[in-house]
């Protein structure tokens, strides 16, 4: 192929400095390798690495191009190490992997996790693209300018989950995911989201075996979390319904931030000014920016 196939926009000059390399076949080195270089991993079975797998991408006019088999391409290849950390994954680690999920993941997750096709996980080792699952003749370039994305937002919540997994680690990276999700394409951002709220149920699960004081605080925060997936995805009713429901008879500081910052959001979204201005001084200044990058989502 001509050297002008490239993705999208990515010319030679950018993509030169990343020489042609084998994927990897350790999962841990590539966990640490995207941790470092702030990116997805790009998961494949083994075996299925075997088989031709043809892709579509576009080349430098916007032309749709066939190559035959994604792994003899070496563009392709260059390609993928930009935007992700490769790795092919020997058949002898599924049941592990499968074990460590079985029980906590959703229908299409499981599904995913099983299939032949590219998995993009982060760093550690959750399923992102559970929403979508390549076929054969993919477009590559549609691919990559969903799910190629860089995750130094996340850095610091992604390493402390990686070297200690608790309560708080947990709940922190699924808020975080959750603010993420306002910021990535919006092709991508149910899977974000359901990616948030896996570790939201992680962090559920590690504040029940805790020894940590006051444990209702952290449920309310916990709940009011999951709440914000509906503002997200623009149903504003159902959040002000479920907060109608909400107990706040003992409720903290930084739990009566968040109801704040949920009310004001979910009546910003129904443009109902009335009863979203007394709630606006009680919203922080992070999150009113972050209320206006929501609003600005479904305008």
């Amino acid at each position: 192929m001509k050297r002008g196939i490239l993705f999208l926009i990515l010319t030679l000059s950018m993509s030169n400095y990343c020489l042609s390399q084998e994927w990897l076949t350790s999962l841990e080195a590539a966990k640490r390798i995207a941790l470092v270089q702030d990116k997805f991993l790009f998961m494949m079975w083994e075996d299925a690495t075997s088989i031709p797998y043809p892709v579509i991408m576009k080349d430098t006019n916007g032309t749709q191009v066939l190559f035959d088999d994604l792994f003899k391409n070496e563009e392709i290849n260059e390609i993928i190490w930009k935007y992700f950390v490769p790795v092919k994954v020997n058949e002898n680690l599924y049941g592990e992997l499968y074990d460590a999920v079985k029980d906590s993941r959703s229908k299409s997750y499981l599904f995913q996790f099983e299939d032949d096709n590219i998995k993009i996980m982060d760093a550690n080792l959750n399923i992102v693209n559970t929403s979508y699952s390549p076929e054969a003749y993919f477009n590559l370039s549609q691919f990559i300018t969903n799910y190629g994305l860089n995750t130094s937002f996340l850095n610091a919540e992604l390493r402390n989950y990686s070297e200690h997994k608790d309560f708080g680690t947990a709940y922190r990276l699924a808020s975080k995911y959750m603010d993420y999700a306002i910021l990535v394409n919006k092709n991508v951002r149910k899977d974000i989201i359901d990616l948030s709220l896996i570790y939201l149920e992680e962090s559920k699960k590690h504040l029940l075996t805790s020894d940590i004081e006051n444990k209702k605080h952290f449920e309310d925060k916990m709940n009011l979390l999951n709440y914000s997936q509906y503002l997200l995805e623009n149903k504003p009713r159902k959040v002000l319904r479920l907060l109608k429901k909400f107990d706040v008879s003992a409720i903290d500081e930084t739990t009566e931030s968040l109801l704040a910052f949920l009310y004001y959001t979910a009546y910003q979204l129904r443009k109902d000014v009335k009863n979203s201005e007394p709630w606006k001084s009680k919203v922080s200044l992070v999150n009113l920016r972050k209320a206006e990058l929501i609003t600005q989502l479904h305008l």
